[in-house]
């Protein structure tokens, strides 16, 4: 079974839905902010989110040539500017479910690990077509748990028209960070869920972390 090739596929339908789901993660950029802060915290982020977004553009275009000669510039872009603002520890468990619980300490450690590399490769591709997308967060809306704030955007600029798109966020250390995002009403988190979940009632989830890491390594 491919899983990045069928992951890719999943959720990288355009150049526009892939870009502004990493555009719109690593828009994100940790912000302190107390857990009993006034609403006005919420326009703060929003800022924040709307102004990195167009910095990241901004930064991705500069390196187009440099990009397209070495992919591997774009995988270190991806790297230092979405990993830092997602919360994988966090992702990894809602990913795994049930299955997070019952794994051990060295499993929750390896999967982590192998799904930030294929979150940084099943990304990455579409990115190195970036054109003239753009990012406009519109507002905000209360998470599921006191801690989460839910960011609410659209990108725009490709084939596919205006594409809402929101950003799950919870605070970690007083800080803003991503772990799910919903693309048109599809969330990462429950497709991720149920791919994942297929493997590991067939072959268990140490099967999936070494099917992972050959993907990853591939």
């Amino acid at each position: 079974m491919n899983l990045f090739n069928a992951f890719f596929r999943l959720f990288s339908r355009t150049n526009l839905i892939a870009s502004g789901l990493f555009l719109g993660i690593s828009a994100l950029v940790a912000m302190p902010v107390q857990a009993d802060a006034p609403p006005k915290s919420a326009t703060a982020a929003m800022n924040e989110v709307q102004q990195t977004a167009d910095s990241v553009i901004h930064e991705i275009a500069a390196q187009q040539a440099e990009v397209t000669k070495n992919p591997s510039v774009l995988l270190d872009i991806v790297k230092k500017k979405l990993l830092p603002q997602v919360d994988t520890e966090r992702m990894s468990r809602l990913v795994l479910g049930r299955y997070w619980r019952t794994a051990s300490p060295a499993q929750k450690t390896a999967f982590t690990d192998q799904f930030q590399q294929l979150l940084v490769r099943t990304y990455a591709g579409p990115l190195s077509k970036l054109g003239n997308q753009k990012i406009t967060v519109t507002g905000t809306k209360p998470g599921a748990d006191s801690d989460e704030l839910v960011v609410l955007s659209v990108v725009s600029g490709g084939n596919m028209g205006a594409v809402p798109v929101d950003y799950r966020m919870a605070q970690v250390d007083g800080q803003w960070k991503a772990f799910d995002v919903v693309i048109d009403g599809i969330s990462l988190i429950n497709n991720y869920r149920g791919s994942f979940a297929q493997v590991i009632q067939q072959k268990g989830l140490d099967s999936l972390i070494q099917t992972m890491k050959s993907q990853n390594n591939g």
